[in-house]
C-alpha cells in the first residue's frame, strides 16, 4: 500500500478500537462519532483504490461499505433501527456478492456453498424460537445472503489464488463470525464481552474487503 492507504487504514484501526472501548465502557458520545468515522475511513481506503484501479470489483466493495456505514448509524440504536439496520446490511452483502462475481462464477465452488448455507439454516433453527414474531423472514432472508457471499469470497480465493482475493475471503469470513456472535447474543443468550467479540472481527472484516480493492502492484 501507498502512504495515504496506510495512514487510512491506521486511523481507521485506531477509530474502531475507540468504537469497541465506547462500547464497552457504554460511553455513547464516543460511539456516536467512532463507529461511524471507522467504517467511513474504510471506505475512504476502497473510494481511494477504485479512483486508481476504475474496477467495477472496487466499486461495488465501496458501495458496500457505504451501506455498511448506514448500517452502522442505523444500529447506534438497534431497540429503535433494528430492521432497517438489517435491511442496509443486506445491501451491503449484495454488493460484495456483485463485487465477488465479477471474475468468479456463482456459486466458485459448489461444496463450499452448500456447507455455508447448512450452517446458515443450523443457526437459524437454533435462533428461531427467541427472534420477535416478524423477524423470521428477513433475518433467514439475511443469513442466506451472507452465506452466499462468504461461500463466493472464499471459493474464488481459491479459483484466483491471489493476495487481493485472499483478502476478501478473509473479511468475508470475519463478517460470517461477528455477524454470527451478534445473532446469538441479540435473540439467545448474552455473550461475556460481547462488543470486542462482535466489534474485533466487524472492523476487520471491513478492512480486508476494503484492503482486496487495493491494485494488482501495490
Amino acid at each position: 500500500m501507498n502512504r495515504n492507504s496506510n495512514i487510512l487504514a491506521g486511523l481507521a484501526i485506531a477509530a474502531a478500537g475507540q468504537s469497541v472501548a465506547a462500547h464497552l465502557i457504554s460511553y455513547r458520545p464516543f460511539l456516536y462519532f467512532f463507529k461511524p468515522l471507522a467504517t467511513l475511513l474504510i471506505l475512504a481506503l476502497a473510494l481511494a483504490n477504485a479512483g486508481k484501479t476504475k474496477r467495477p470489483f472496487a466499486r461495488w466493495i465501496a458501495l458496500g461499505l457505504f451501506f455498511s456505514l448506514c448500517g452502522d448509524i442505523l444500529l447506534i440504536w438497534p431497540n429503535k433501527w433494528f430492521l432497517p439496520g438489517l435491511a442496509v446490511f443486506l445491501l451491503a452483502h449484495v454488493s460484495y456478492l456483485a463485487a465477488l462475481t465479477r471474475d468468479a462464477k456463482l456459486p466458485a465452488n459448489t461444496i463450499i456453498w452448500l456447507a455455508l448455507l447448512a450452517v446458515a439454516v443450523a443457526n437459524f433453527v437454533a435462533l428461531r424460537p427467541h427472534l420477535p414474531k416478524g423477524l423470521e423472514p428477513p433475518v433467514a432472508i439475511y443469513a442466506l445472503v451472507l452465506a452466499t457471499m462468504v461461500a463466493q469470497a472464499i471459493g474464488r480465493a481459491l479459483l484466483l489464488r491471489t493476495v487481493a482475493a485472499r483478502f476478501a475471503a478473509i473479511g468475508a469470513f470475519f463478517f460470517l463470525v461477528s455477524d454470527t456472535l451478534l445473532a446469538y447474543d441479540r435473540f439467545h443468550s448474552a455473550i461475556p464481552l460481547a462488543p470486542l467479540l462482535i466489534l474485533a472481527p466487524y472492523y476487520a472484516a471491513q478492512l480486508f474487503l476494503a484492503l482486496s480493492t487495493r491494485p494488482a502492484n501495490s
